[in-house]
């Protein structure tokens, strides 16, 4: 499935495939995503989408098949991949700062650029005025916000993000959505965003893939042409969120 006709295809996946032992996980899942393009993934629960992440971030490997970017086969030592776990992910004897750097340190991103980088991304994130406490002295969503602004602080190629926001509470996420999305759209970055959570890829994709049930496959693919910033009362994101719904739900 090609996500852009107008876009150039940053990320293109092929017959990607997930065994372990018997049990066949991921079944030849293929696709693009645009560069630049903000692309959600939904499925039913226990569909393999952690699964289908992990594969793709090459933190385990596949059975068969692969993950392209820019045309060559995916390299973690030469292609720059982020991941945004659903847990944070902090170092707890390195400042918030520290933190927010630690991608870019990994990467050896000269300390001028870093810096300029990381002045940026602080600011983008609201984290500048906690930017000296450590973890153990700041927010669960504080933390969050750590992990998102680390994995966009190194330019990705690919920005993996595994249910970010599904521990917090509905006003609370909803708030960092929306911050989630001002940092895409001024730091262009390409997304693979999975979530349970319908209304939420409604709310912040372009496209959305959904998934079948295990072996998982990509089922339907659904244009999300709205406007930013959105509403979650505007008649036609409810609409998109029942199509959304009803292909999860019938099988």
């Amino acid at each position: 499935m090609d996500g852009g006709k107008t876009r150039k295809a940053k990320i293109e996946v092929r017959n990607l495939t997930k065994r372990f032992g018997d049990l066949l996980v991921l079944d030849q899942i293929s696709f693009d995503v645009g560069e630049g393009e903000f692309l959600s993934i939904v499925g039913p629960t226990g569909c393999g989408k952690t699964t289908f992440l992990n594969t793709l971030s090459k933190l385990i490997p596949s059975t068969a098949g692969d993950i392209f970017i820019d045309g060559e086969v995916a390299d973690p030592k030469k292609h720059h991949l982020s991941f945004v776990f659903q847990e944070p992910t902090c170092l707890p004897w390195r400042t918030v700062r520290e933190n927010v750097a630690y991608g870019m340190e990994v990467k050896r991103v000269p300390k001028a650029e870093m810096e300029k980088k990381l002045n940026q991304i602080m600011s983008l994130v609201g984290l500048a005025d906690c930017a000296d406490l450590y973890p153990n002295q700041i927010s669960a969503s504080m933390l969050q916000r750590i992990a998102v602004a680390r994995a966009f602080a190194v330019n990705p190629d690919l920005l993996l993000m595994d249910e970010p926001y599904g521990q917090l509470d509905v006003k609370l996420r909803y708030y960092l959505e929306d911050e989630l999305v001002r940092l895409w759209e001024q730091l262009k970055s390409t997304v693979i965003f999975v979530t349970h959570n319908i209304e939420e890829a409604v709310y912040v994709s372009e496209r959305i893939l959904i998934l079948s049930n295990k072996p998982a496959k990509v089922k339907a693919e659904v244009k999300v042409d709205l406007p930013r910033p959105r509403s979650l009362i505007d008649p036609r994101l409810v609409e998109i969120r029942k199509e959304v719904t009803e292909l999860i739900r019938w099988w």
